[in-house]
């Protein structure tokens, strides 16, 4: 796969984090828990309605959650716009090793509560991340390592 193909995946990616982080959030509002609700729904499979709203203290996780998912949205597509695409290794290993955290937290959460659905997503989410991470470290390994920012050389 490409260099270029790479980051368009991930910045397309991101976009999609981004998305998901903004339905989140506008579940922090009745008039906006619709969709947010409906994936609830087809998570804690089977469908049946459940939960029909959320909670006043519910609507208030919705946002701090869509506020966390659109800003890690935004950081992952500046990453890939500007480290990654410059051939830096370590953003992409440390691109890497937040989705791996995330993962292992959101998917240990969601094994306890039961929603194993989640867990389901969580893979699809992963590996959609993780299949232009590698794809670009290969790429990467045929072009000589990014050069260091102005002032972090050493002394």
């Amino acid at each position: 796969m490409s260099e270029r193909l790479c980051v368009l995946w991930l910045k397309a990616m991101s976009v999609v984090t981004i998305a998901f982080g903004l339905v989140a959030a506008a579940a922090s509002h009745p008039t906006g828990q619709a969709p947010w609700l409906l994936l609830f729904d087809l998570l804690a499979w089977p469908m049946d309605g459940k939960p029909a709203a959320f909670s006043a203290e519910t609507f208030a996780v919705n946002a701090v959650a869509g506020g966390v998912m659109a800003g890690w949205g935004v950081l992952m597509y500046g990453l890939s716009a500007g480290p990654i695409a410059r051939g830096d290794r370590d953003v992409r290993r440390t691109m890497a090793a937040g989705l791996a955290v995330w993962f292992v937290i959101d998917s240990t959460g969601s094994w306890a509560a039961g929603m194993i659905g989640n867990i389901v997503l969580n893979i699809v989410f992963l590996v959609l991340f993780l299949i232009p991470l590698v794809a670009s470290r290969s790429a990467g390994q045929k072009t000589p390592r990014a050069e260091k920012h102005p002032g972090s050389a050493s002394r």
